[in-house]
Order: C-alpha cells, then sequence, then structure tokens
C-alpha cells in the first residue's frame, strides 16, 4: 500500500515539474507562471533615445 502511495506522489510531481517546463517554453510574452501579470503591453511603442542612435 505504501508503494502505490509512493507512486502516485511521484507521478504527481512528474506531472506539474512537466506542465511547468511546458509553460515556460510555451509562454511568448510572460513567465511561467502565465499570470500575465508581468507581459509587457504590445501597444507601447518603443523610443530609441537620441545619445544611443547611430
Amino acid at each position: 500500500m505504501q508503494e502505490v502511495i509512493i507512486g502516485i506522489l511521484f507521478l504527481a510531481a512528474l506531472f506539474f515539474m512537466g506542465r511547468k517546463l511546458y509553460r515556460q517554453y510555451k509562454a511568448k510574452d510572460s513567465c511561467a507562471t502565465g499570470c500575465e501579470k508581468c507581459s509587457p503591453s504590445s501597444s507601447k511603442d518603443f523610443k530609441m533615445p537620441e545619445h544611443l542612435r547611430n
């Protein structure tokens, strides 16, 4: 019975680790959590400062 419980816990841990890795590489504009709090806004234009232009 103990082996079954350990096996279930191990499979659950593998599932959550795999899901985290999948979300990390799937996400384009946000972090691995998928909450979209830290994603940059797409409507904001970036302007290069004058002293950095060639």
